[in-house]
């Protein structure tokens, strides 16, 4: 008879919690851990939960997985989303068409610096290495929207800027610089706590060197070349 009663006594405490836990939020931890009770607010990359014990917790976005808010019987899961602010993103890729100078394959490689804004609206100032006639440094500028504020979401972007040779004069052939611009679309998708993304675009170089030679005169002669670069742009990246 006590056995009967224990037991029963057993059943009925984790059918109270059970049916506790289903009407409370939770929070997933990176750790395993679930924490249960009322999420009070995320905010500056903090989540603050009250537990139904009444002690009040706050875990940071590194810590979170994921969390649910209770609705009626059945919660709604929700993905942790991209903060404000400042980030960091690099990619790299290649510069795929036709230019002046036959090169069919162009290498890109670009750290960039970001601000979110709203979480759909992302401003960076891009620089790297890209390659043309020659190796130079871009500095652009680049706006990026987020089109579905959801973890997985197509995106569109533009960028332009200047773009500065790098080791100046070469012989008799003196690199001016010049200038890009392009734009086009990407897909973007989470891993752990970063984005990756890939993206498809135009772009748009236009350069300018100077170079001195002999063929049609005694004394050496400058002249001056412009190359316009169309190209096919094709990147993998993460942002951080």
């Amino acid at each position: 008879m006590k056995k009967s009663l224990l037991l029963f006594l057993i059943l009925t405490f984790i059918s109270l919690q059970t049916n506790a836990q289903k009407g409370e939020d939770a929070l997933y931890l990176k750790n395993g851990s679930i924490v249960f009770g009322k999420i009070m607010e995320v905010k500056d990359n903090m989540y603050k939960i009250k537990t139904v014990d009444g002690f009040l917790f706050n875990f940071s976005a590194g810590e979170v997985e994921k969390f649910t808010l209770a609705a009626k019987s059945e919660p709604t899961e929700i993905k942790i989303s991209d903060p404000d602010g400042f980030g960091f993103g690099i990619e790299s890729g290649m510069l795929v068409g036709s230019s002046d100078y036959n090169f069919p394959l162009l290498f890109a490689f670009n750290p960039m610096v970001t601000y979110t804004i709203a979480n759909s609206h992302t401003l960076g100032f891009v620089t790297g290495t890209e390659l043309y006639d020659a190796f130079y440094l871009p500095l652009t500028f680049e706006y990026r929207f987020r089109i579905i504020k959801k973890n997985v979401s197509p995106f569109m972007y533009v960028r332009g800027g200047a773009l500065v040779p790098l080791g100046g004069t070469e012989g008799d052939e003196d690199y001016k610089g010049g200038w890009t611009i392009g734009g086009g679309t990407g897909f973007r998708w989470p891993i752990k706590d970063f984005e990756s993304y890939i993206k498809f675009g135009y772009r748009y170089g236009y350069l300018v060197h100077t170079e001195e030679n002999t063929y049609y005169s005694t004394f050496p002669v400058k002249y001056t070349y412009h190359a316009n670069f169309y190209r096919l742009e094709m990147k993998w990246g993460f942002k951080f």
